[in-house]
Protein backbone atom coordinates (compact mmCIF):
# COMPACT_ATOMS: atom_id res chain seq x y z
CA UNK A 1 0.00 0.00 0.00
CA UNK A 2 2.81 2.44 0.81
CA UNK A 3 4.39 1.89 -2.60
CA UNK A 4 1.25 2.68 -4.58
CA UNK A 5 0.51 5.66 -2.33
CA UNK A 6 4.03 6.97 -2.86
CA UNK A 7 3.58 6.77 -6.61
CA UNK A 8 0.15 8.44 -6.45
CA UNK A 9 1.14 11.34 -4.21
CA UNK A 10 4.00 12.10 -6.62
CA UNK A 11 1.55 12.66 -9.48
CA UNK A 12 1.19 16.37 -10.29
CA UNK A 13 -0.42 16.68 -13.73
CA UNK A 14 -0.66 20.21 -15.05
CA UNK A 15 -4.09 21.78 -15.65
CA UNK A 16 -5.88 19.20 -13.47
CA UNK A 17 -6.92 18.98 -9.84
CA UNK A 18 -6.41 15.50 -8.43
CA UNK A 19 -7.96 13.49 -5.63
CA UNK A 20 -6.61 10.12 -4.51
CA UNK A 21 -9.46 7.76 -3.65
CA UNK A 22 -8.57 4.59 -1.73
CA UNK A 23 -11.24 1.88 -1.86
CA UNK A 24 -10.82 -0.66 0.93
CA UNK A 25 -12.53 -3.86 -0.21
CA UNK A 26 -12.76 -5.51 3.19
CA UNK A 27 -9.01 -5.69 3.81
CA UNK A 28 -7.68 -7.57 6.83
CA UNK A 29 -4.35 -5.73 7.06
CA UNK A 30 -3.51 -2.22 8.26
CA UNK A 31 -4.81 -0.41 5.18
CA UNK A 32 -7.07 1.99 7.09
CA UNK A 33 -4.31 2.96 9.53
CA UNK A 34 -1.79 3.51 6.73
CA UNK A 35 -4.26 5.69 4.83
CA UNK A 36 -5.09 7.70 7.98
CA UNK A 37 -1.42 8.47 8.50
CA UNK A 38 -1.06 9.50 4.86
CA UNK A 39 -4.12 11.77 4.98
CA UNK A 40 -2.36 13.94 7.54
CA UNK A 41 0.41 14.57 5.00
CA UNK A 42 -1.73 14.83 1.85
CA UNK A 43 -5.27 16.21 1.99
CA UNK A 44 -6.01 14.90 -1.51
CA UNK A 45 -6.36 11.38 -0.12
CA UNK A 46 -9.86 10.04 0.61
CA UNK A 47 -10.79 6.66 2.05
CA UNK A 48 -13.99 4.69 1.39
CA UNK A 49 -14.99 1.19 2.45
CA UNK A 50 -16.69 -1.30 0.11
CA UNK A 51 -17.72 -4.38 2.10
CA UNK A 52 -19.08 -6.40 -0.83
CA UNK A 53 -16.13 -8.59 -1.89
CA UNK A 54 -14.90 -8.43 -5.47
CA UNK A 55 -12.75 -6.15 -7.57
CA UNK A 56 -15.74 -5.12 -9.70
CA UNK A 57 -17.58 -3.95 -6.58
CA UNK A 58 -14.50 -1.99 -5.53
CA UNK A 59 -14.20 -0.29 -8.93
CA UNK A 60 -17.91 0.54 -8.91
CA UNK A 61 -17.52 2.08 -5.46
CA UNK A 62 -14.75 4.29 -6.83
CA UNK A 63 -16.98 5.19 -9.77
CA UNK A 64 -19.84 6.15 -7.45
CA UNK A 65 -17.74 8.14 -4.99
CA UNK A 66 -15.22 9.89 -7.23
CA UNK A 67 -15.74 13.61 -7.75
CA UNK A 68 -13.76 14.26 -10.90
CA UNK A 69 -14.69 14.24 -14.57
CA UNK A 70 -12.12 11.51 -15.22
CA UNK A 71 -11.33 8.47 -13.12
CA UNK A 72 -8.03 6.58 -13.30
CA UNK A 73 -7.60 3.07 -11.90
CA UNK A 74 -4.47 1.40 -10.55
CA UNK A 75 -4.16 -1.80 -8.49
CA UNK A 76 -3.14 -1.57 -4.85
CA UNK A 77 0.00 -3.66 -5.43
CA UNK A 78 1.12 -1.75 -8.53
CA UNK A 79 3.02 1.52 -8.82
CA UNK A 80 3.18 4.17 -11.52
CA UNK A 81 5.94 6.23 -13.11
CA UNK A 82 6.11 9.86 -11.86
CA UNK A 83 4.64 11.19 -15.13
CA UNK A 84 1.99 8.45 -15.38
CA UNK A 85 -1.09 10.58 -14.81
CA UNK A 86 0.25 13.47 -16.92
CA UNK A 87 0.73 11.08 -19.85
CA UNK A 88 -2.55 9.26 -19.25
CA UNK A 89 -4.44 12.56 -19.41
CA UNK A 90 -2.51 13.99 -22.37
CA UNK A 91 -4.73 12.41 -25.09
CA UNK A 92 -7.79 14.05 -23.50
CA UNK A 93 -6.37 17.43 -24.50
CA UNK A 94 -4.41 16.58 -27.65
CA UNK A 95 -6.21 13.76 -29.50
CA UNK A 96 -9.20 14.25 -31.76
CA UNK A 97 -11.76 12.82 -31.53
CA UNK A 98 -11.41 12.84 -27.77
CA UNK A 99 -11.23 9.31 -26.29
CA UNK A 100 -13.56 8.23 -23.52
CA UNK A 101 -10.97 5.79 -22.21
CA UNK A 102 -7.16 5.84 -22.17
CA UNK A 103 -5.04 2.82 -21.26
CA UNK A 104 -1.32 2.32 -20.80
CA UNK A 105 1.21 -0.52 -20.61
CA UNK A 106 1.80 -2.65 -17.53
CA UNK A 107 5.23 -4.21 -17.02
CA UNK A 108 5.89 -7.17 -14.76
CA UNK A 109 8.51 -6.86 -12.04
CA UNK A 110 9.55 -10.34 -10.96
CA UNK A 111 10.68 -10.98 -7.43
CA UNK A 112 14.10 -12.50 -7.96
CA UNK A 113 14.61 -13.76 -11.53
CA UNK A 114 11.91 -14.73 -13.97
CA UNK A 115 11.41 -18.54 -14.09
CA UNK A 116 12.63 -19.97 -17.40
CA UNK A 117 9.68 -22.36 -17.59
CA UNK A 118 6.96 -19.68 -17.39
CA UNK A 119 5.26 -19.39 -20.83
CA UNK A 120 5.36 -15.89 -22.34
CA UNK A 121 1.79 -16.23 -23.61
CA UNK A 122 0.42 -16.43 -20.06
CA UNK A 123 2.06 -13.26 -18.74
CA UNK A 124 -1.20 -11.40 -19.37
CA UNK A 125 -2.71 -13.54 -16.59
CA UNK A 126 -0.22 -11.83 -14.25
CA UNK A 127 -1.33 -8.37 -15.46
CA UNK A 128 1.22 -7.77 -18.22
CA UNK A 129 -0.25 -5.45 -20.85
CA UNK A 130 1.60 -4.26 -23.94
CA UNK A 131 0.16 -2.89 -27.18
CA UNK A 132 3.39 -1.64 -28.73
CA UNK A 133 5.25 1.68 -28.73
CA UNK A 134 2.84 3.66 -30.91
CA UNK A 135 -0.01 5.70 -29.46
CA UNK A 136 -3.27 4.82 -31.23
CA UNK A 137 -6.98 4.13 -30.98
CA UNK A 138 -7.70 0.48 -30.26
CA UNK A 139 -10.09 -1.49 -32.46
CA UNK A 140 -12.54 -4.19 -31.50
CA UNK A 141 -9.88 -6.92 -31.68
CA UNK A 142 -7.96 -5.42 -28.74
CA UNK A 143 -8.66 -5.41 -25.01
CA UNK A 144 -7.80 -3.39 -21.91
CA UNK A 145 -6.67 -3.88 -18.33
CA UNK A 146 -8.17 -1.61 -15.71
CA UNK A 147 -4.88 -2.01 -13.82
CA UNK A 148 -3.75 1.03 -15.83
CA UNK A 149 -6.73 2.90 -17.22
CA UNK A 150 -8.52 6.24 -17.34
CA UNK A 151 -12.26 6.62 -17.98
CA UNK A 152 -14.58 9.52 -18.63
CA UNK A 153 -16.61 9.02 -15.49
CA UNK A 154 -20.00 9.97 -16.93
CA UNK A 155 -19.51 7.56 -19.84
CA UNK A 156 -18.71 4.71 -17.48
CA UNK A 157 -21.73 5.57 -15.33
CA UNK A 158 -24.02 5.51 -18.36
CA UNK A 159 -22.68 2.09 -19.30
CA UNK A 160 -23.61 0.84 -15.84
CA UNK A 161 -20.11 0.40 -14.46
CA UNK A 162 -18.32 -2.91 -14.09
CA UNK A 163 -20.16 -6.22 -14.15
CA UNK A 164 -20.23 -7.59 -10.63
CA UNK A 165 -20.69 -11.24 -11.64
CA UNK A 166 -17.19 -10.99 -13.09
CA UNK A 167 -13.92 -10.01 -11.42
CA UNK A 168 -11.85 -11.57 -8.63
CA UNK A 169 -13.70 -12.34 -5.42
CA UNK A 170 -11.40 -13.49 -2.64
CA UNK A 171 -10.17 -16.98 -3.64
CA UNK A 172 -12.35 -17.24 -6.77
CA UNK A 173 -10.25 -15.72 -9.56
CA UNK A 174 -13.16 -15.10 -11.92
CA UNK A 175 -12.13 -12.59 -14.58
CA UNK A 176 -13.48 -11.07 -17.77
CA UNK A 177 -14.73 -7.76 -16.37
CA UNK A 178 -12.02 -5.83 -18.23
CA UNK A 179 -12.85 -7.50 -21.56
CA UNK A 180 -16.52 -6.86 -20.92
CA UNK A 181 -16.18 -3.12 -20.31
CA UNK A 182 -13.88 -2.80 -23.34
CA UNK A 183 -16.47 -4.53 -25.55
CA UNK A 184 -19.27 -2.35 -24.20
CA UNK A 185 -17.27 0.82 -24.83
CA UNK A 186 -16.59 -0.19 -28.43
CA UNK A 187 -20.14 -1.47 -29.04
CA UNK A 188 -21.57 1.87 -27.90
CA UNK A 189 -19.30 3.91 -30.17
CA UNK A 190 -16.88 5.07 -27.49
CA UNK A 191 -13.17 5.41 -28.22
CA UNK A 192 -10.34 3.66 -26.37
CA UNK A 193 -6.86 5.11 -26.82
CA UNK A 194 -3.55 3.41 -26.07
CA UNK A 195 -0.90 5.70 -24.56
CA UNK A 196 2.46 3.87 -24.37
CA UNK A 197 4.12 6.53 -22.20
CA UNK A 198 1.62 6.11 -19.33
CA UNK A 199 3.49 3.29 -17.64
CA UNK A 200 2.65 1.15 -14.60
CA UNK A 201 4.64 -1.63 -12.90
CA UNK A 202 3.03 -4.72 -11.42
CA UNK A 203 4.90 -7.12 -9.11
CA UNK A 204 5.07 -10.90 -9.48
CA UNK A 205 5.88 -12.22 -6.00
CA UNK A 206 7.48 -15.63 -5.55
CA UNK A 207 4.16 -17.27 -4.65
CA UNK A 208 2.83 -16.41 -8.13
CA UNK A 209 5.85 -17.86 -9.90
CA UNK A 210 4.87 -21.47 -9.31
CA UNK A 211 3.21 -23.97 -11.61
CA UNK A 212 0.56 -24.44 -8.95
CA UNK A 213 -0.45 -20.78 -9.15
CA UNK A 214 -0.40 -20.79 -12.95
CA UNK A 215 -2.67 -23.84 -13.08
CA UNK A 216 -5.06 -22.23 -10.61
CA UNK A 217 -5.08 -19.04 -12.67
CA UNK A 218 -5.72 -21.00 -15.89
CA UNK A 219 -8.57 -22.92 -14.26
CA UNK A 220 -10.34 -19.72 -13.24
CA UNK A 221 -9.64 -18.15 -16.61
CA UNK A 222 -11.51 -21.07 -18.16
CA UNK A 223 -14.27 -20.77 -15.55
CA UNK A 224 -14.75 -17.10 -16.50
CA UNK A 225 -15.10 -17.63 -20.23
CA UNK A 226 -18.69 -19.00 -20.32
CA UNK A 227 -19.94 -16.03 -18.30
CA UNK A 228 -18.16 -13.49 -20.46
CA UNK A 229 -18.96 -15.12 -23.82
CA UNK A 230 -22.65 -15.69 -23.24
CA UNK A 231 -23.58 -12.29 -21.86
CA UNK A 232 -21.31 -10.26 -24.15
CA UNK A 233 -22.71 -11.90 -27.27
CA UNK A 234 -19.52 -13.70 -28.29
CA UNK A 235 -21.09 -17.17 -28.12
CA UNK A 236 -23.45 -17.65 -31.07
CA UNK A 237 -24.41 -21.21 -30.11
CA UNK A 238 -27.82 -20.92 -28.48
CA UNK A 239 -27.41 -24.17 -26.59
CA UNK A 240 -28.01 -25.16 -23.02
CA UNK A 241 -25.46 -25.49 -20.29
CA UNK A 242 -25.62 -29.30 -20.37
CA UNK A 243 -24.80 -29.33 -24.08
CA UNK A 244 -21.85 -27.02 -23.49
CA UNK A 245 -20.73 -29.17 -20.57
CA UNK A 246 -20.66 -32.29 -22.75
CA UNK A 247 -18.91 -30.37 -25.52
CA UNK A 248 -16.24 -29.23 -23.09
CA UNK A 249 -15.93 -32.79 -21.78
CA UNK A 250 -15.09 -34.08 -25.25
CA UNK A 251 -12.48 -31.38 -25.74
CA UNK A 252 -11.02 -32.17 -22.33
CA UNK A 253 -10.50 -35.77 -23.43
CA UNK A 254 -8.72 -34.52 -26.54
CA UNK A 255 -6.41 -32.29 -24.49
CA UNK A 256 -5.78 -35.19 -22.09
CA UNK A 257 -4.74 -37.32 -25.08
CA UNK A 258 -2.44 -34.53 -26.31
CA UNK A 259 -0.83 -34.39 -22.87
CA UNK A 260 -0.15 -38.14 -22.69
CA UNK A 261 0.96 -38.28 -26.34
CA UNK A 262 3.48 -35.52 -25.66
CA UNK A 263 4.79 -37.38 -22.61
CA UNK A 264 5.07 -40.69 -24.47
CA UNK A 265 6.89 -39.13 -27.43
CA UNK A 266 9.18 -37.02 -25.27
CA UNK A 267 7.67 -33.77 -26.57
CA UNK A 268 7.59 -31.78 -23.34
CA UNK A 269 6.24 -28.62 -25.01
CA UNK A 270 3.27 -30.49 -26.51
CA UNK A 271 2.59 -32.21 -23.19
CA UNK A 272 2.60 -28.93 -21.26
CA UNK A 273 0.44 -27.17 -23.87
CA UNK A 274 -2.10 -30.00 -23.78
CA UNK A 275 -2.17 -29.94 -19.98
CA UNK A 276 -2.62 -26.16 -19.80
CA UNK A 277 -5.51 -26.35 -22.27
CA UNK A 278 -7.00 -29.22 -20.27
CA UNK A 279 -6.95 -27.19 -17.05
CA UNK A 280 -8.66 -24.23 -18.76
CA UNK A 281 -11.29 -26.57 -20.21
CA UNK A 282 -11.96 -28.07 -16.78
CA UNK A 283 -12.66 -24.53 -15.57
CA UNK A 284 -15.25 -24.11 -18.32
CA UNK A 285 -16.82 -27.43 -17.34
CA UNK A 286 -17.05 -26.26 -13.74
CA UNK A 287 -19.05 -23.17 -14.68
CA UNK A 288 -21.36 -24.97 -17.11
CA UNK A 289 -22.05 -27.68 -14.53
CA UNK A 290 -22.94 -25.09 -11.87
CA UNK A 291 -25.26 -23.37 -14.34
CA UNK A 292 -26.86 -26.65 -15.43
CA UNK A 293 -27.49 -27.75 -11.85
CA UNK A 294 -28.62 -24.29 -10.76
CA UNK A 295 -26.56 -24.55 -7.59
CA UNK A 296 -25.11 -21.03 -7.64
CA UNK A 297 -27.62 -18.25 -8.20
CA UNK A 298 -24.85 -15.66 -8.39
CA UNK A 299 -24.09 -17.06 -11.86
CA UNK A 300 -26.86 -15.95 -14.17
CA UNK A 301 -26.25 -16.78 -17.82
CA UNK A 302 -29.28 -14.76 -18.87
CA UNK A 303 -28.38 -11.61 -16.97
CA UNK A 304 -28.27 -8.34 -18.85
CA UNK A 305 -24.90 -6.63 -19.10
CA UNK A 306 -26.27 -3.38 -17.70
CA UNK A 307 -27.38 -4.99 -14.42
CA UNK A 308 -24.26 -4.30 -12.44
CA UNK A 309 -25.67 -2.81 -9.29
CA UNK A 310 -23.76 0.43 -8.79
CA UNK A 311 -23.50 1.24 -5.08
CA UNK A 312 -25.15 4.39 -3.71
CA UNK A 313 -22.85 7.35 -3.35
CA UNK A 314 -21.38 7.81 0.13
Amino acid sequence: MNRVLDSMTNQTPSNYEVEILIVDNGSTDETSQVVSQRQVLDTRIRYVLEREPGIAHARNRALADARGEYLAFIDDDAWADPDWLENLLAPIQSVSPRPECVVGPVSLVWEGSRPDWFPDRFESLLCRYEMGNVARFLDADAYLLTTNSLFHRETLLKLGGMRTDLGHKRKALIGGEDNDIFNRLIANGHRVYYQPTAHVNHPVPKERQTRRFLLRRLFWDGASQPLFERTSGNNERATGAWTEFYRSSRRSLRFLFETFHGLLTGNRTAAETGFYRLVQRLGRMRTYLIIALGTDHSIDMNSQVGKVGLPPQS
